[in-house]
């Protein structure tokens, strides 16, 4: 009987100490994907972040370059107008005083 009694506390030993290092290795399993998940979360989180800053220069970049193309636009118009008014303005002056040279006579 102290056999039986020795293999059934054998059994549960045996037991017992497969369920502890099955338990102990998924325990340092699940810590080494603690941090394997924390790394890659780290690394997304980095690279999110570098990324948000390079749109954001390449946004910025490109607001300043149509801003300086709309100036250019508007410097150009104007340019063009005020030279078709110094154009026309002396065509006018000489139009106008000739009408008044032709009534004078």
């Amino acid at each position: 009987m102290f056999t039986l009694t020795s293999n059934k506390l054998v059994n549960r030993t045996v037991k017992f100490s497969i369920a502890a290092v099955v338990l102990a290795t998924a325990s340092v399993s699940a810590q080494a994907d603690e941090i394997s998940v924390t790394s890659t979360f780290q690394t997304l989180e980095k690279n999110i972040s570098q990324a948000s800053q390079e749109m954001i220069a390449t946004a910025k970049q490109e607001f300043m370059l149509s801003l300086q193309t709309q100036i250019a636009q508007q410097v150009y118009d104007i340019n063009t107008s005020v030279a078709q008014t110094s154009i026309i303005e002396p065509e006018l002056n000489r139009s106008a005083i000739a009408a008044q040279t032709a009534e004078n006579k």
